[in-house]
């Protein structure tokens, strides 16, 4: 492997407001994983070339970053009534430090037991019977204490779900968390 194309320099890039995020490359019948061989980001769009195939998120969310040596990938794609979830994390050896979810519905896993909720079309954590609003960025601890920065990136509507007789409307939401660089998030 080359090692420009993983210490390569980086450069910024923003996520349009309301935009959804797209993740490319696994299929619900096949995840994408492995050793990311090169990175880069061109109009907006992340590639990740791995030797098993290629994922792409556009329109990536973040400044971007050197990834370190090693780094790892998964993308999985889950089917869903109300349309596909899919999923991206990065990990440097089996610890994540980045996972984005695109198309989310209200009862996904965001973090430790932390799910995704909807309230009159706000976004919200909800865990158990206590809820917060899911803000556009804002920091969580995990069950090891770890400080992971969070952000709401987009909500969406769905298409309806016919559900016996009644069809019932969605809203999905696209998030992102990491472990900031220098203790600061983006």
């Amino acid at each position: 492997m080359r090692a420009d194309w993983v210490w390569a320099l980086l450069c910024v890039a923003g996520f349009a407001q309301g935009a959804a995020l797209q993740i490319s490359g696994a299929s619900a019948m096949k995840p994408l994983s492995g050793e990311v061989e090169s990175a880069r980001l061109e109009a907006g769009t992340a590639y990740f070339r791995l030797a098993e195939g290629e994922a792409m998120v556009v329109p990536w969310p973040l400044a971007w970053r050197a990834l370190p040596e090693g780094t790892q990938l998964l993308a999985e794609r889950a089917l869903h009534p109300a349309g596909p979830v899919s999923r991206l994390r990065l990990l440097n050896g089996d610890q994540p430090w980045l996972e984005m979810i695109a198309g989310g519905y209200a009862g996904t896993v965001v973090q430790d037991g932390w799910r995704l909720g909807f309230k009159e079309g706000k976004a919200l954590l909800v865990l158990g019977d206590k809820s917060q609003p899911f803000l556009s960025k804002m920091r969580m601890k995990d069950q090891a204490g770890a400080r992971w920065c969070l952000r709401l990136l987009a909500t969406h509507d769905a298409p309806k779900v016919a559900s016996g007789m009644a069809q019932e409307a969605q809203i999905k939401a696209d998030w992102l968390r990491y472990l900031p660089r220098k203790g600061r998030c983006e």
